[in-house]
């Protein structure tokens, strides 16, 4: 926990640091913060729907190729988990995150100050997740409380798949939509008889703001 504290300082300083280049077009490194919702579902627990709210944010640094492509990272904290309403139970996970993506970029914009602008960025890549809490509440309760010989399923580690949009309708400010899927499963043991495996799945909205 103390190192993914200290990964996210350093990340934030590095990314902020890239605010001291002073010519926009000479620029070959990006930084940005995020923030926004996790819509999360786990595939094979009890329920089928994305179910679950939680907070998605951090910061994302940059490398550009170009005019039309970049090479971005990011270190996220990130809610996911899943609701089944009919039972009343809530797997609610909390991870760090690291994605690794590449995108391409279009539709050339200009602002009034005359500084041109790539308004769409289309990406794709895969994301390492590092689980820091779990929680399975059942009718209002910690499911420990009446199971005391419960034993958390959930693995520390999560491999993910991603696809990646922004829009920005300004400069420095736009509109972040992503989907991510596990790869393997995240679970050492099953959410439910007959189903050996669980994965997270999620739709993520956020604000981007670039420096």
């Amino acid at each position: 926990m103390r190192i993914s504290v200290l990964l996210i300082f350093f990340f934030f300083y590095t990314t902020l640091g890239l605010r001291a280049q002073k010519n926009e077009k000479e620029r070959r490194f990006t930084a940005a913060v995020v923030m926004g919702i996790n819509i999360s579902q786990i595939d094979g627990d009890e329920d089928g729907t994305y179910s679950k709210v939680g907070f998605n944010g951090g910061a994302r640094g940059g490398v550009r190729f170009g005019k039309n492509m970049e090479l971005c990272t990011e270190i996220l904290f990130s809610q996911k988990g899943s609701y089944i309403k009919n039972i009343d139970k809530l797997y609610h996970l909390d991870y760090i995150e690291v994605p690794l993506i590449f995108y391409y970029k279009d539709w050339e914009a200009m602002n009034r100050k005359q500084e041109k602008y790539m308004r769409v960025m289309i990406g794709g890549g895969f994301s390492y997740s590092r689980l820091l809490n779990s929680t399975i509440n059942q009718y209002g309760e910690d499911i420990r409380v009446y199971q005391p010989s419960f034993v958390d399923p959930f693995l520390k580690n999560d491999l993910m798949f991603l696809l990646d949009f922004n829009f920005l309708f300004f400069k420095n400010i736009g509109l972040n939509l992503r989907w991510s899927r596990s790869l393997l499963t995240i679970v050492e043991k099953p959410l439910r008889q007959n189903i050996s495996y669980a994965i997270n799945r999620s739709i993520i909205v956020r604000v981007l703001a670039q420096f």
